[in-house]
């Protein structure tokens, strides 16, 4: 059902509805029960009458989605003046933003990341679970622009949008940025809502009611306005949560017999074996870095270099031992050539699909 206004503005009821219903973890818990699915479908084994065994591929996405579950009940902590919304997608793919709230405060994407027990460090470039370095503020940081880029073009006016990592259940988080310098602010959840209601005031009334309207349209965000449907994915999670309470791993208890005073290590106890040192995959896989990118060509002007070397020498005069190279060098310059133009086109390759990779994330 739609209706339109006296501005020629068009609004989806269906659509709108269907996206303020959307859970905190909608999309991770839809991994999870998918890729439990898929291995319920190689080993049935795993799912008899007695019992459900989460498999190994869908722990993490159990996991993750545990997280986000925890995220978005604190936020649902903040007052009627804030604007929450869950799962947000993004696009005209599987992307989303895992909370996205507006309040006097100013604009948040808010990116959850479950890291029971671990020790969390901080510096200018770079987050660390424990030794592993990660690519949460590179995510943050793209959460935001991408929602500041779609909220600014239905408002019509610049938005600013702080990008926040919301760290559920850490042992301990150590940043080491100067106060005035953390563009992504990175939390532990459980101080999540006291930091949020503790930013001063950078939205009036006027743009903050602008905001809510442009934000609660489903066509701020993506192609599909009925891309946000839940389609029942939560009840079936809660289920999952209920059934492999008795497998090999401890998980949680359903969700329906949590209070909001337990605490979410509670709800899902780690694994008795090591817990994996990665951290929950997010809505796809990860391609070579910028880094990665700068080592290749690296490489590439070092093979280069010593084919220009070697074509140097032998243009020298011949003296001694030398008179071998230009010979040398006659013989394998068809091959050198083709070396030359092969890692070159190696290295252009890698490029161009670097560049296609991170233009659609």
């Amino acid at each position: 059902m739609t209706s339109t206004d006296d501005t020629g503005h068009r609004s989806d009821f269906a659509g709108i509805q269907a996206l303020s219903s959307r859970e905190a973890g909608y999309s991770v818990a839809l991994k999870c029960l998918e890729v439990q699915a898929q291995a319920e479908s190689r080993d049935p084994t795993l799912r008899t009458a007695e019992r459900v065994v989460l498999h190994d591929d869908a722990w993490s996405w159990y996991q993750g989605a545990l997280g986000e579950i925890e995220v978005g009940r604190m936020l649902s902590e903040l007052g009627p003046e804030w604007f929450v919304r869950h799962a947000v997608p993004i696009g005209a793919g599987t992307k989303d933003v895992d909370h996205l709230v507006i309040g006097p405060g100013g604009v948040f994407a808010i990116n959850t990341k479950h890291h029971a027990g671990a020790k969390v460090w901080v510096v200018d470039y770079a987050l660390g679970i424990n030794n592993s370095k990660t690519r949460h503020l590179a995510d943050g940081r793209r959460d935001a622009l991408d929602v500041a880029k779609r909220l600014s073009a239905r408002a019509e006016f610049p938005v600013p949008v702080r990008p926040v990592i919301a760290l559920v259940d850490p042992q301990s988080v150590t940043d080491k940025r100067a106060p005035y310098s953390r563009p992504v602010a990175v939390l532990d959840a459980r101080k999540l809502v006291a930091w949020l209601k503790a930013q001063p005031q950078q939205l009036g009334d006027t743009k903050l009611s602008l905001l809510k309207l442009a934000a609660e349209e489903p066509e701020t965000w993506h192609v599909d306005p009925q891309a946000a449907n839940t389609l029942r994915v939560m009840p079936r999670f809660e289920r999952l949560i209920a059934d492999v309470g008795t497998s090999r791993r401890p998980v949680a208890a359903p969700l329906r017999a949590r209070t909001s005073h337990q605490p979410h290590r509670n709800l899902a106890p780690r694994p008795n074996r090591p817990p994996r040192k990665t951290s929950a995959p997010r809505k796809g896989a990860r391609g070579p870095t910028a880094l990665d990118l700068v080592k290749l060509w690296f490489a590439v002007a070092l093979i280069i270099a010593g084919i220009f070397t070697f074509r140097s020498i032998a243009n020298q005069p011949c003296v001694s031992i030398g008179c071998i190279v230009p010979t040398l060098y006659l013989g394998v310059k068809p091959l050198l050539m083709l070396a030359g133009a092969a890692v070159i086109g190696f290295g252009g390759l890698a490029t161009v699909i670097w560049l296609v990779r991170n233009s659609f994330r």
